[in-house]
């Protein structure tokens, strides 16, 4: 379902549809990144939502050249409108992006394409991608969200495929039965500390 927000608009109340960028944490994350968009010392980039945004990648990947650029929440169009923060000494790009879209209604030919379109950007600038599958949820929350999560992957994978991009299909390890496992998370939606750790190992290889 769709969240609605009201607007009072010349005295009349209009119905409008949430999107990221109403949103106060992203905001604050944006134009923070804006300001450091001239840090020169980064050379891979994180990039997605909120399972990003928790992982302290330098730590998990021992690596001070890695930034995190994962934003709580985010969605794909959340994420276009804020590419303009790359700093020119990113070499490399890890993706992972779309759940947030799919919970909240968005159909898949809009995610995907959207998807393309930040691919494109980083592709522009010369900048290596690797797109991360999108994780499935865990069963307290999946609802009708993981066929969805698997046709988005479905599709990626085939794009990346036929591009000559790296994709790292990661639902094997944390969901090999389309679920995100208990184990690796606490509310079915999130990563615990060993689930980060295997995703660290997982993406060290393309360092």
């Amino acid at each position: 379902m769709k969240k609605l927000i009201l607007l009072l608009v010349s005295g009349v109340l209009m119905l409008q549809a949430w999107q990221i960028q109403d949103d106060p944490y992203y905001k604050h994350k944006k134009s923070q990144f804006e300001m450091l968009q001239n840090n020169d010392k980064y050379e891979t980039m994180m990039l997605g939502d909120s399972i990003t945004d928790e992982g302290r990648w330098d730590e998990l990947l021992n690596n001070d050249k890695v930034q995190n650029r994962g934003i709580s929440g985010d969605t794909t169009n959340g994420v276009l409108e804020r590419l303009d923060s790359i700093n020119k000494n990113i070499k490399q790009v890890f993706i992972m992006i779309g759940v947030n879209d799919i919970m909240r209604g968005k159909e898949v030919d809009e995610v995907y394409n959207n998807y393309l379109k930040i691919i494109k950007t980083f592709k522009d600038k010369n900048i290596k991608v690797y797109i991360q599958s999108t994780l499935f949820i865990g069963e307290r929350r999946m609802e009708n969200f993981n066929f969805k999560v698997e046709e988005l992957n479905k599709r990626l994978e085939k794009y990346a495929k036929e591009n000559h991009i790296t994709f790292i299909n990661l639902n094997p390890i944390f969901a090999p039965k389309k679920v995100l496992e208990k184990k690796f998370t606490f509310d079915d939606l999130h990563l615990n500390g060993s689930a980060y750790e295997l995703w660290a190992k997982e993406i060290k290889k393309y360092f």
